[in-house]
């Protein structure tokens, strides 16, 4: 079990959104990501996508907007009962940064 999944006390409806955001300096592409699992830390779905270009701020901002839009349009807004925003370092959320970076090479 990864260290990332400290918050393993928690039960009943609660699902894990693992995200990541990634801006290229150079080019200053943007790409979002991220991993959602159950309460029991399955897989439900991971994903990735590239936004084009802006600040690494925006990028952050639009990745949480993206994350949170995705939870809803899957209908897992209506199966969560609980929400919390916790900050994962990088090193611990290595499965959502890998995803995210994906979609660098899936546009390039």
């Amino acid at each position: 079990m990864p260290s990332s999944q400290r918050s393993s006390d928690k039960t009943g409806s609660w699902a894990h959104l693992y995200s990541d955001g990634a801006v290229k300096v150079d080019s200053r592409d943007v790409v979002v990501g991220g991993v959602i699992r159950d309460n029991k830390w399955r897989w439900i779905l991971g994903f990735n996508r590239w936004l084009g270009q802006c600040s690494v701020f925006n990028a952050e901002l639009r990745g949480i907007l993206d994350d949170m839009l995705l939870l809803q349009n899957r209908r897992c807004d209506k199966e969560v009962g609980h929400w919390e925003l916790e900050y994962i370092p990088r090193e611990e959320n290595l499965e959502a940064d890998s995803i995210t970076n994906m979609a660098f090479v899936k546009n390039e």
